[in-house]
């Protein structure tokens, strides 16, 4: 994949001082930016807040971007980064399972994988994931990166995507059992 052009001079303007530019470059990454670290905090206000954060450390430390690097790239791994250490400073939350329903054998699959007690289930086993293996089906599944685009993202090679992929994927079978 190559840099867009247009992120390249927006880049070298906001390392020079251009407010504007920065500012550009924040319009134009924040919901992206956002989307992808929505699953990883699982809280749409957290999410929020770490999009904010990830975009002042951006400020902070533009003069470090590499410019063979991909802007997003390099943006998606400080906020990852960031989300990770306010989840590992915050005690886990307790489950009120007082609310959860259990699917009656009569449901479809469909109706199952549809329902607000799966989408807990999975986010709970993404949740259980190493940590590497969260970061590419996330990518994969929430944001629908090809192979290539997450070999980019993650700086790894496309064998490694796939064979993290498939690791994933069987751990997330063995975690959702009850449910498949």
């Amino acid at each position: 994949m190559k840099s867009d052009p247009n992120v390249v001079n927006l880049v070298q303007a906001a390392k020079q001082g251009d407010r504007t530019a920065l500012i550009k470059l924040i319009e134009q990454y924040q919901n992206q930016l956002y989307r992808s670290l929505l699953p990883i905090t699982n809280n749409s206000e957290e999410a929020l807040d770490v999009t904010q954060e990830t975009f002042v450390q951006v400020f902070r430390k533009l003069n470090s971007f590499q410019q063979d690097a991909h802007f997003f790239t390099w943006i998606y791994r400080i906020g990852f980064n960031i989300a990770r250490t306010r989840q590992r400073r915050q005690r886990p939350e307790s489950i009120d399972t007082s609310q959860v329903m259990i699917p009656s054998s009569d449901q479809s699959a469909e109706q199952r994988f549809e329902s607000r007690e799966f989408r807990e289930a999975l986010k709970m086993a993404i949740a259980k994931l190493p940590e590497d293996h969260q970061k590419v089906i996330l990518l994969r599944e929430i944001e629908e990166y090809d192979y290539q685009q997450i070999a980019s993202v993650l700086d790894i090679s496309l064998g490694t995507v796939r064979s993290r992929l498939h690791r994933a994927r069987a751990q997330l079978r063995e975690l959702l059992s009850d449910w498949l």
